[in-house]
Parts: C-alpha cells; sequence; structure tokens
C-alpha cells in the first residue's frame, strides 16, 4: 500500500509540500483530540497516531482508545458517583471537587449527604408530575409524555385534565382559505376524541376571549350535544366533576389585534349565546360561573341567561361574576336567588334598590360584593344612600368593594352610605387625586379597610407638593382608624412617607407598600400647629436620607425587613384579592 505522503527522496517542491501538509495534519490532531476530551468526561483519550494514518495502516490500537484512570474510579467510589447523575446547577459530583484529597472530604461529601440533590427527573412523584402538566397545554403535555414511560403514564391521570383552557388554537387544524389565507378552526374529530377521553377529568372550563368566533360556537355546540347524548343514551353525566365555568368575552379580540376599536360590534347574542345558554342546562354542578363582558343590549336575553343558571344552580353556586353582562341599565333579581352565594361580582350599571333588596334578604351566606368597573362600562347607577342605609341593616355581614380595573380612564362610582371595605384602583391610567382621597375618607371613613392602587403609572406627575396628593393621604391614614393595608403607587416626599408610618402605627395599619422611584428625598410637608418642636426636628431630620427614614418605618410598621420595592417587584402586585387579605410581603421572594 503507497503512502499518503511522498518519501525524503523526493524533489524539494514535493518535499516542503509534504511538511505542510504534516504540520497541518499535527493541527488538526491536536483540534480532534482536544474535541475528543471535552465529550469524554472523566476518561483519558490517546490521540490518534499519525503515523497510522499516514501510512493506511488500520491498527485499533492507536485508535481513539478511551481508558480509565484508577484514580479516577477510586474518586468515583469515595463519593458514590454514578453515570449521568448531576447536581441542581447542572454540574457533575467528581468535576466539582476534583483534586482535593480524598480524606479531606470524604466523610462530609459521603453518598448519604449527596443522594437528595442528585436529579432523577424521570422519577418525580406523581403529585408533583400531575402539578407541572395541569399548567400545560394539550401540545405541551403531549411532548411532555414522550420523554420516558413514567412521564408517558402520568400523562392518563385525572388530575392532569383538570382545567380545560379554550382558545385560538386549541384543538384547531390550519386549513387555506382564498381569501384569508391559512386560518385555524376547530377540528370536530379532535374535539370529540376528548371530549370521549378526558371530559370526565375536567373540573373548570376556562374560555378565553378568542377572535373567532366560530371554534367558540362549535365548541359550546359540541360540548353540549356530548353531555346531552350521554345522559340520554347511557344514562351518565359527562360533566359531573365540572364545577366552574368561565366565559370571558372581549370584544377587542374579535379582529384579532387586541386593541381597542370604536367600530366593533358589542354583544354576544344569537346563536352564540343560544350555545351557552345550552351548555349552562348541561352544567348541573356548578359552583363557579363567571360571564364576563358579554355587553348584551337585549336585556330579555340577558334574563334568560340568569334563568338557565338559576334554573339548574340555584342550590350549588357559591361564586358568581356578572361584570358588563349587558351593555346598558338592566335590573337583575336573579343574584338573590342562589342561597348558598358566597361572592358577587357585578357592574354598577346593573344596581338598583330592588335587586340589593333581594340581595340582602336571599343571600344570607354572602360575604363579599364587589362593584367593578372596566373600560367597557359606560353607564353607572348611583343608588340612593338611604337603600343601602336599610341594605346593610338587612345583612351587615355583605362587605363591598368597589373595583376600577383595565383601561379605564373615568371616575370610580362613589355610593353614598355603602358599607365599603376596600376601594381599589386596578387601572395604570387612572391616578390618585385629592378628590378621591378626601371622598373616601368622608364616604367610608368608619368601614375603609384597604386602599389599593396596583399598577405603574401611566400617566404624568408632578414633584410640586401643591399638585400632589400627600396632605389627603395623610388625612386619610388619621381618620380611617380601621384602615389596614395601604398600597401608593404616586410620588410622595419621604416627609409624607414617615409620617403615613407614624399615624398608621397609632392605628390598624398593617401593612404600607410603596415604590422606591416614588419617593422623594424631601422635607417639604407643612407643619401642623399641633406638632411639637421635637416631633418638628424628628421627622425633618429623618427626612434628609432616605437610610434613615426607611429605618424608622421599619421600627413604626413592626417589620425589620420593610423596605420599598421596585417596579418589577410592584408589577408582581396583580391580583387585588391576594393583596385584599395579605398582612406581610415577603421581600426576599
Amino acid at each position: 500500500m503507497c503512502n499518503l505522503y511522498p518519501t525524503a527522496t523526493a524533489s524539494p517542491h514535493l518535499k516542503t509540500g509534504a511538511g505542510i501538509h504534516r504540520r497541518l495534519h499535527r493541527k488538526a490532531s491536536r483540534k480532534v483530540y482536544k474535541r475528543v476530551h471535552r465529550r469524554a468526561h472523566l476518561t483519558k483519550v490517546n490521540p490518534i497516531s499519525t503515523r497510522a494514518v499516514t501510512s493506511g495502516q488500520h491498527d485499533h490500537e492507536n485508535l481513539f482508545v478511551i481508558e480509565d484512570d484508577p484514580a479516577e474510579e477510586q474518586n468515583r467510589e469515595t463519593i458514590g458517583f454514578k453515570p449521568r447523575q448531576k447536581l441542581l446547577d447542572g454540574t457533575s459530583l467528581l468535576a466539582r471537587y476534583k483534586g482535593k484529597h480524598a480524606k479531606d472530604w470524604k466523610d462530609v461529601f459521603n453518598p448519604e449527604y449527596w443522594r437528595g440533590y442528585v436529579v432523577r427527573w424521570e422519577h418525580l412523584p406523581d403529585v408533583v408530575l400531575e402539578q407541572i402538566m395541569g399548567h400545560l397545554n394539550i401540545p405541551d403535555k403531549h411532548s411532555m409524555s414522550q420523554v420516558c414511560r413514567n412521564w408517558y403514564r402520568a400523562f392518563h391521570l385525572p388530575r392532569c385534565w383538570r382545567h380545560f383552557i379554550l382558545n385560538d388554537r386549541t384543538l384547531t387544524k390550519r386549513k387555506y382559505t382564498r381569501y384569508f389565507g391559512y386560518v385555524y378552526e376547530l377540528d370536530h374529530y379532535r374535539m370529540q376524541f376528548c371530549l370521549q377521553k378526558v371530559s370526565p377529568y375536567w373540573h373548570a372550563i376556562h374560555v378565553q376571549p378568542m377572535s373567532t368566533l366560530m371554534n367558540l360556537f362549535n365548541f359550546v355546540t359540541l360540548a353540549a350535544h356530548f353531555s346531552k347524548s350521554r345522559r340520554e343514551r347511557i344514562g351518565v353525566e359527562a360533566f359531573r366533576n365540572l364545577h366552574t365555568f368561565e366565559f370571558n368575552f372581549s370584544p377587542d379580540h374579535i379582529q384579532g389585534t387586541g386593541q381597542h376599536h370604536d367600530n366593533v360590534v358589542y354583544g354576544t347574542g344569537g346563536q352564540l349565546l343560544k350555545g351557552v345558554k345550552d351548555l349552562l342546562t348541561e352544567l348541573r354542578f356548578l359552583r363557579h360561573l363567571i360571564l364576563t363582558n358579554l355587553l348584551l343590549d337585549n336585556a330579555f336575553e340577558a334574563t334568560s341567561l340568569l334563568d338557565e343558571a338559576a334554573a339548574n344552580c340555584m342550590f350549588s353556586l357559591e361564586t358568581l361574576n356578572i361584570t358588563n353582562l349587558t351593555r346598558g341599565p338592566v335590573t337583575f333579581l336573579h343574584p338573590g336567588t342562589f342561597f348558598h352565594l358566597r361572592v358577587l361580582y357585578m357592574s354598577p350599571q346593573n344596581l338598583h334598590k330592588d335587586t340589593l333588596r333581594v340581595i340582602a334578604e336571599g343571600c344570607r351566606r354572602l360575604q363579599e360584593m364587589h362593584l367593578v368597573q372596566n373600560q367597557y362600562t359606560q353607564i353607572g347607577m348611583v343608588v340612593a344612600a338611604k337603600y343601602w342605609t336599610e341594605f346593610h341593616r338587612i345583612n351587615p355581614a355583605i362587605k363591598v368593594q368597589l373595583v376600577l380595573q383595565g383601561r379605564a380612564r373615568t371616575d370610580l362610582i362613589w355610593q353614598e352610605r355603602c358599607p365599603v371595605e376596600s376601594v381599589v384602583i386596578d387601572s395604570r391610567f387612572k391616578p390618585l387625586t385629592a378628590e378621591a382621597a378626601v371622598l373616601a375618607t368622608s364616604l367610608y371613613g368608619n368601614g375603609l379597610r384597604n386602599l389599593i392602587y396596583l399598577g405603574l403609572p401611566r400617566f404624568p406627575q408632578s414633584k410640586k407638593f401643591s399638585e400632589r396628593c400627600d396632605s389627603s393621604l395623610l388625612l386619610l391614614v388619621r381618620q380611617c382608624t380601621h384602615l389596614q393595608r395601604l398600597i401608593i403607587r404616586e410620588v410622595i416626599s419621604t416627609c409624607t412617607l414617615l409620617l403615613i408610618a407614624y399615624y398608621g402605627s397609632r392605628s390598624n395599619l398593617e401593612l404600607l407598600i410603596v415604590r422606591a422611584n416614588g419617593i422623594k428625598r424631601r422635607f417639604d410637608f407643612p407643619p401642623s400647629p399641633e406638632w411639637s418642636p421635637e416631633f418638628v426636628q424628628w421627622v425633618k431630620a429623618c427626612s434628609t436620607t432616605y437610610k434613615a427614614c426607611f429605618a424608622e418605618v421599619c421600627q413604626l410598621m413592626g417589620d425589620p425587613s420593610w423596605r420599598p420595592l421596585t417596579d418589577k417587584e410592584f408589577k408582581k402586585l396583580q391580583n387585588y384579592d391576594s393583596v385584599r387579605h395579605m398582612n406581610r410581603i415577603n421581600y426576599n421572594a
């Protein structure tokens, strides 16, 4: 067999070329050696013999011989190393402690110590796998089931299918149309297969805002027909475990942009509403019913929808949400027919004196009544003070929450003599004004417990004291003696923050949350005649630095870990229901 390179007796040009080839070959061999050495973890790799390649001889002893080092084997036995076992941070046990003497860490890093740190994702318990799969959509669940046999077995566990979320891409197939190109339409075969296999495991159906109303109509129609046929043929309730039905409709999603349009068609009447009513007829064991932003123009359609809900869930329903069920003012008496109702959400356009009386007399277990306004709320009804007084006299256990959320830019509708417990502004376009603070103080001073402003502000804020609401906030804290939670997002000074913490500590204030970017280092609060010179000097000294101000607030609030939140942390406060029941915040989370 001839050699790959010329011999030493060749011409100078060929010899020079052979030297170049040899240098290139040695360089390539070094690269191969490094690459193989990186891949062969915890092994010793012998490089390729150049002579064997150049001579064309296939000597198996010189080709990538992988040998085990006895010292490495001893280290493996010392720490109980097994192949493919990693730490939580992804580094190997042997790679992390390589080079240390065995007697220095043999007793500390023993197999019993490291057994808890080894990740065995394929052997996760069923409880953990069910919780993980419960947060995934159907395609992600299927991808997760292809990893190993244990995960495939967990794919068929009932708890993984408790929540069914319907959106524009759920159980759809792509179809080409002449005018719109590729569109996603509901696949009837997949839908029927899903209903047959996993619908008995459903505990909740969440219908998210969709841009394709045809898919929504097909889903509610097929689900209602499937439940009806199962009950008539074999006498089995298809949705016997279903206790939550959430139907969220957003007119902004009809055009598929997620933005507000003035030319959009409001309302969900017609065949779509008929399909929803047919589905509600089949849901006989509901405990939570959510129908938001339907914006019905016809009062008869709204009342007929609630008639179906009352006929099936009169004794089982605990939560009812009919926020913006109608676009205009319509009086509903249906909330008073649910005897075990505990939480009620409705909009001001559906308030009436008769509604209040029916709710107070019929819902003896009702604890919370939320009056919710958002960007779709156009008209609000203000009930006279005497009817609210009678409402509170009949059922004093009901606490009212005034909520303004979404992209609403309108003012909050204040109800005089209403037993308001919380005032929540969850709109980043609505600032806290001095008039709003004064109204909350004068109307609900004795019963107000929570004043919550969520979301980062998207409006101009003045730095002048005369244009801010510092004095109104301090008046609210001093007058509302039962105030427990105060969340401020507007610009305030360190002096105002210190005074709020001082007067709040003398009352029942438990939770005080402010933004770090909304605090200005100033002593601009005008001194009050009732303040002593020592008190003024103390406030002035503590307001000059952030460190001194925050240290005093920690002592006054009785929380050593108190500090203002960053904007990133403040944005996490999204659910006002959880904030209303929060006594302290975990600053280390």
